[in-house]
């Protein structure tokens, strides 16, 4: 099977979500990921911390940008034979419910 790099975008606003939301949301992709364990279609992923940096060049900067609208909050590794494929597995994410959308790439093997 090929790897699959799916990023999930998010409004920057998404940490700011009720202790409930959060539950829910975190039980949802719970779920969501045994069900890819279960057909062999998971190989890791996390949420990614609101705060970090940005470095273009010799400038670094806090990031995600602060105005932006958008930002990268989570990832996940998946396990499909097709980027199609990869496409209809991340359409089962259940943070495109919450307005999300994501990315899939696939990820290039090179040789060491």
């Amino acid at each position: 099977m090929k790897e699959f790099l799916m990023l999930i975008r998010e409004n920057a606003e998404y940490g700011e979500m009720t202790a409930e939301q959060m539950q829910d949301d975190i039980e949802k992709q719970i779920k969501w990921v045994e069900e890819l364990m279960a057909n062999g279609n998971f190989k890791d992923g996390n949420p990614l911390s609101p705060e970090g940096s940005y470095i273009k060049g010799n400038v670094i900067t806090d990031g995600p940008y602060v105005e932006s609208k958008e930002c990268i909050s989570g990832y996940y590794f998946l396990l499909a034979n097709s980027l199609e494929e990869a496409i209809e597995l991340a359409k089962g994410c259940p943070s495109l419910a919450l307005g999300a959308s994501v990315e899939v790439r696939e990820v290039i093997q090179v040789e060491q």
